[in-house]
């Protein structure tokens, strides 16, 4: 039986930017479609529901559709089922916007062929791993994880709770929470969250490890080493 192939919508109003992204990405074993309008986007949504999607920040405003990018993810971000969406932007400062409104990650045009495909394959692998390890097994224990009384995480509706407030986590942020709480007071070194978490050793990008943490931390207001211990010249552990 074979594999099925992800299937990753593109959304791009620049029909040489479309062309040359379902290309590449048709070249790496993905399913691929695309759409000039977010409206179509979301409409098509509807009827068959992608891994990811990847969409242009600024659609055309003239366009008859009307919906811009980032209308499109935050209409998209309301929807039950959860669908990664990475941003495509030439504008630095839409890029905490855009993940704002629930986008899981952005990537500025133009893009290096070899970045864009490893944050495509975290970022499938972030969301698999998580659907994987809650569908099989869906008891209260094993899809949702409490941590004293201030943290709660709900592995199917990728949700965070923290001293009684939602929090707003991009997929891979919620993983590597996720992961260290289901393991806790154990300490982990950043290529072993690596190959944990985003399943696959990506050597000389330990660091992104550290830009989830701080971003986690600053997300969750904590102080120094407050639950989420850095283990100087290890990695990290979650402290109970």
């Amino acid at each position: 039986m074979l594999e099925t192939k992800p299937f990753i919508m593109i959304v791009d109003d620049e029909v040489s930017i479309r062309t040359a992204l379902a290309s590449f990405l048709q070249h790496l074993g993905y399913e691929v479609e695309v759409f000039g309008t977010g409206e179509d986007a979301v409409q098509h949504v509807n009827e068959r529901e992608p891994d990811l999607i990847l969409m242009d920040v600024v659609l055309h405003e003239d366009s008859n559709k009307g919906m811009s990018g980032i209308e499109a993810c935050r209409h998209l971000r309301m929807r039950e089922q959860f669908i990664p969406i990475i941003m495509l932007t030439s504008y630095p400062e839409w890029q905490v916007e855009s993940l704002g409104q629930g986008a899981i990650a952005f990537v500025t045009k133009p893009w290096d062929n070899n970045m864009l495909a490893n944050q495509i394959r975290s970022t499938l692998s972030a969301v698999r791993r998580i659907r994987q390890e809650t569908t099989p097994r869906p008891q209260p224990e094993n899809t949702h994880i409490q941590v004293n009384e201030t943290l709660a995480i709900d592995l199917v509706n990728f949700s965070v709770t923290y001293q009684n407030q939602q929090l707003s986590l991009t997929p891979i942020e919620f993983s590597v929470l996720a992961f260290l709480a289901r393991n806790p007071n154990r300490q982990w070194t950043r290529e072993e969250l690596l190959n944990h978490v985003w399943d696959y050793s990506w050597d000389g990008y330990e660091r992104t490890v550290d830009r989830h943490i701080a971003s986690i931390r600053r997300k969750l207001k904590l102080r120094r080493n407050e639950l989420i211990e850095t283990v100087h010249g290890v990695g990290y552990r979650l402290v109970t």
